[in-house]
């Protein structure tokens, strides 16, 4: 199903919104790593799925989709994968990792070594996000060099 359209926004509003999403990924993204080191797996895979929730959301905004429950995420990011067909496998497996992470939180069956090969299996769809997004968002850097800076 392709993703829902929204109404129209200003640009002021849309950029507003996009930050604010940006922001969250990476708050989220930082935390992981010490809800992990805590055997906290339920925390840690919740922030992995909210870092790929938040960049899909930023995604989404710049292109006026729908984004404000669990469905839209994911029609967001299965409209993605009919838009880039050579990446689809990719955007599938980090999308089937990120409801993993996000289904431990309720159901806590992960152990730390599946909490983080599901946060591995995150990271290729983190990247292809990302990269949607124009510089002026960016700031022309990866992903990574934003997130973990220095």
């Amino acid at each position: 199903m392709p993703p829902r359209i929204r109404r129209p926004e200003t640009p002021a509003r849309r950029d507003a919104r996009i930050a604010k999403h940006l922001e969250q990924a990476r708050d989220y993204w930082s935390k992981w790593p010490a809800h992990l080191a805590e055997g906290d797996y339920c925390q840690a895979g919740e922030k992995g799925w909210g870092t790929v929730a938040q960049l899909t959301k930023a995604v989404a905004t710049l292109r006026s989709w729908e984004h404000y429950d669990h469905e839209a995420i994911r029609d967001s990011i299965t409209g993605l994968m009919a838009e880039l067909p050579e990446q689809s496998l990719t955007i599938d497996r980090g999308l089937r990792a990120a409801e993993g992470l996000h289904g431990n939180f309720y159901e806590v069956y992960m152990n730390v070594e599946r909490a983080r090969y599901a946060l591995e299996d995150v990271r290729p769809l983190l990247d292809i996000l990302w990269e949607l997004l124009p510089a002026q968002y960016t700031g022309g850097v990866s992903f990574w060099q934003w997130v973990e800076p220095g």
